[in-house]
């Protein structure tokens, strides 16, 4: 968890981080009666998505002020506490793997191995990030000035800082599934607008994590001036959705 906002952290990301479009559930083109595991769940922003769609549905999730959230807003799930690279499932137990927003915090070969451990034959990964586009309408470019005057240089660090984490490996195309017993990826992208009144997107803001992890007395006043810069009722952006995914090969 940061360093600075630590368990309040959940709530920030809950209100402010964009969801995923419902059509993420049928990519694997699995029946009702699956099992499905959504790895590095969160608050459960995707697992309130494959409940309705699938018979079980377990959500790992490290963070316990994560996984709070995750209980409060989406009981149905079987919510436990986990790693990618230590899943608490049994071999070949699950019929899909979901993971939104997580894979780069543990896509090395130990956790992919963990992942085909607990899949069934011909089981499915299925990987997604949120990107946008374009930018936030009507533009933010003062809280975006004030933000990158304050925060780690882009030029510093491999990801944008005012905006979600993808990881290096999703950038470059390398992915550590090649020697794997996985198929090769197969890729779809879908649209994902979101729309926020101005406190969700200083949540947003807020969630970002070289901005979590200032100390209150930095990060709190910060975030005042943020919203102190947005002045519109609300805002959107023209998320897309990114989807890659494969079938576990034959062993």
């Amino acid at each position: 968890m940061p360093a600075g906002s630590l368990d309040r952290w959940p709530e920030d990301y809950e209100r402010g981080r964009p969801g995923w479009p419902p059509e993420v559930v049928d990519v694997p083109a699995l029946p009702p009666t699956a099992t499905v595991l959504d790895l590095g769940a969160g608050t459960g922003k995707l697992t309130r998505l494959l409940v309705p769609a699938f018979a079980r549905v377990v959500a790992v999730e490290p963070a316990d002020a994560m996984r709070r959230i995750l209980e409060t807003l989406c009981p149905e799930a079987e919510a436990l506490p986990g790693t990618g690279q230590e899943i608490p499932l049994a071999d070949a137990s699950v019929d899909a793997v979901f993971a939104a927003q997580a894979f780069h915090w543990f896509d090395d070969e130990r956790a992919v191995a963990e992942i085909a451990r607990v899949l069934r034959p011909r089981g499915a990964l299925v990987l997604m990030w949120n990107l946008p586009p374009g930018p936030w309408e009507p533009p933010t470019a003062a809280v975006e000035e004030l933000l990158t005057g304050r925060g780690p240089k882009p030029s510093e660090v491999s990801y944008d800082p005012l905006d979600l984490g993808k990881g290096p490996r999703y950038a470059s195309g390398e992915w550590p599934l090649a020697e794997s017993s996985f198929e090769p990826l197969q890729e779809m992208r879908m649209p994902n607008p979101q729309t926020l009144e101005r406190d969700g997107l200083v949540a947003f803001f807020a969630s970002m994590g070289w901005l979590a992890d200032l100390p209150d007395d930095e990060r709190l006043p910060l975030l005042d001036e943020v919203r102190s810069l947005l002045t519109a009722a609300e805002y959107r952006r023209r998320w897309e959705t990114h989807v890659h995914w494969a079938r576990l090969g034959a062993r």
